[in-house]
């Protein structure tokens, strides 16, 4: 009945840049965390990186989480219970207010983030590779003009 707005659609995507970012987005994540969990970090999925890259170095309050990342409070609580419970980080209540909570990173935590710039580092060289050098930096450089 609407075949052809699908027709269409489909049309459309192969030719839309924000389709193309974003499939090369996710080949690129993907490939990043195939080698993550060959390093034994199969237990961390796309959505944690919220919480290590929201993280200070001492410590913070999953509220500040959630707002760093977007999300609600009770999905990064979520996120969090799960990092906990694999090792990755630690929580304990603020000393300044009794009803927060503190995430800190801890040891697996600290080797999983020092991993994950490896596979990065990895991924990004076989796009050099596959690019040449040249070509990847003004790559690098339109998707960063893009991204501002």
């Amino acid at each position: 009945m609407h075949g052809d707005a699908l027709r269409e659609f489909e049309e459309a995507s192969r030719h839309d840049l924000t389709h193309t970012i974003g499939a090369v987005s996710r080949a690129l994540t993907a490939a990043i965390f195939e080698r993550l969990a060959e390093r034994g970090y199969g237990s961390v999925h796309q959505a944690h990186v919220a919480v290590f890259s929201a993280l200070d170095p001492d410590g913070t309050r999953v509220s500040t989480l959630a707002a760093r990342a977007g999300i609600s409070r009770q999905a990064m609580s979520a996120l969090v219970r799960a990092l906990v419970a694999a090792g990755y980080v630690t929580t304990e209540t603020d000393p300044a207010d009794q009803r927060a909570t503190i995430v800190r990173l801890d040891r697996r935590g600290a080797e999983f983030c020092r991993a994950a710039v490896v596979a990065s580092a990895e991924a990004n060289a076989e796009i050099e590779r596959a690019l040449g050098a040249e070509q990847t930096g003004r790559l690098r450089d339109i998707l960063r003009i893009l991204a501002e």
